[in-house]
This record gives C-alpha cells, structure tokens and sequence, in this order.
C-alpha cells in the first residue's frame, strides 16, 4: 500500500473515532435535556457505527462486513442530517 493509501487509512480512523465519540456525546447531550427519542438515536447511531467501523478494520473484503459498514455510513450521514436541523430550529 502508498504512503497515500496510509495517510487515507489513518485520516479515516481519526475521523470515525470523533465521529462515533461525538454520537455518544450528543447522547449525553439530549439525555440531560430531557430528550429521550433523540438520545436513544443518538446512542444506538454511535453503537451500530462503532460495531460497523470494528468490522471493517479486520481488513475483511467480504460483502457481509463491508455492506454493513455502508449501511452504516448511510446511518451516521442522516443522523448528523437529523442533528443539524434539530439544532437549526432550537438555537
């Protein structure tokens, strides 16, 4: 693999890791809130993305590790989408 190839492999890895910390502290966020629903999206978003993301750095090329991850990819996108607009129409 490129220095190239490393560089993406690390940038992802840091990315995704904020990522899903991010998920579990929006969590938080809500919870104290007083925001159940979103919490609970918030956590199981951040769960279903850290068993996806664990899954894909076994290396795996199989369909059954990486369409999960894609799927997953799918979830984190609209629960930041979610997120934004909650925070859009309450600030």
């Amino acid at each position: 693999m490129s220095w190239h190839g490393d560089g993406h492999l690390v940038a992802a890895s840091i990315g995704f890791i904020a990522l899903i910390a991010a998920c579990f502290a929006i969590a938080r966020s809500f919870s104290r809130a007083g925001q159940r629903g979103l919490a609970i999206y918030s956590l199981v978003t951040g769960i279903a993305f850290l068993a996806a993301f664990a899954g894909v750095t076994t290396g795996s090329n199989s369909p059954a590790i990486v369409v999960p991850f894609y799927a997953a990819v799918l979830a984190v996108f609209a629960w930041i989408a979610v997120v934004s607009v909650h925070h859009y129409r309450n600030v």
